[in-house]
């Protein structure tokens, strides 16, 4: 019988207990589907049910570093619904002498269905050095510049900066848009006007998840988290996950 998750951070926890233990039915159990891990590095796997999950687990290429379990940070809450919350957290990896091997920070996507929350999708930086210093004001400069061209109706422009497929992560769903013409047709139905703040919440030298709050022009309060990738042409947006009023 599955369990029950009644708080977010309960399947956050249940996470790396279950890939800990290599119990690939729990890892699975923990999340909601379809589920999606968007990478900054250009890796994204997507699974439409926990059968589909647990059958493509492995823990092969981990053990052959010398890896034996996972042990998550203390996840933060940068927004919250009744339905969705955007946790920032991460991983250390450790090997049979406990010692660090390698450490990531992930925005996690929370949602709640039929009363148990899931994770619905993660956001990971995949290059994050324990103690470096990084200037992340290009790729929340893209942030910024993608809000307000969409703000002045300018969706060329707001989506010039898009990888694709794109990655919407919704509650109960993750949408991959294959092309501009899709994120404007299903994604920018309603334009902010002010934008209230824009920062980041995990970072790596490859990618990071930016924080951003606006209102519409309905006077909605919208909060979302971005990852954006580093690329060879500059700083791009691979996926964003939006709580809607």
């Amino acid at each position: 019988m599955s369990k029950t998750f009644k708080a977010p951070e309960d399947p956050y926890y249940e996470f790396f207990r279950a890939d800990s233990a290599k119990d690939a039915k729990a890892w699975a159990a923990v999340m909601s589907y379809p589920h999606a891990r968007v990478s900054a590095t250009g890796n994204s796997p997507y699974y439409e049910t926990p059968e589909d999950y647990a059958a493509r687990a492995s823990w092969t290429a981990r053990e052959a570093t010398g890896w034996v379990r996972s042990v998550g940070v203390d996840p933060i809450r940068i927004h919250e619904s009744a339905d969705k919350v955007h946790l920032a957290g991460g991983w250390t990896r450790y090997n049979a002498k406990d010692e660090p091997i390698l450490r990531n920070r992930v925005t996690y996507i929370v949602t709640r269905l039929e009363g148990s929350w899931g994770i619905q999708a993660r956001f990971g930086t995949d290059s994050f050095t324990e103690g470096e210093v990084l200037d992340s004001s290009a790729p929340l400069g893209v942030v910024a510049a993608h809000l307000e061209n969409w703000a002045g109706g300018d969706l060329g422009a707001a989506t010039q900066t898009l990888i694709y497929p794109f990655t919407n992560v919704g509650v109960g769903r993750v949408d991959r848009y294959a092309n501009a013409s899709e994120v404007a047709d299903k994604l920018y139905a309603e334009p902010p006007t002010t934008v209230d703040d824009i920062r980041p919440v995990r970072e790596g030298r490859d990618g990071i998840v930016a924080a951003a709050a606006w209102r519409s022009v309905r006077g909605s309060s919208y909060q979302a988290v971005f990852l954006v990738a580093r690329r060879e042409a500059g700083w791009r947006m691979a996926g964003a996950s939006i709580i809607e009023p």
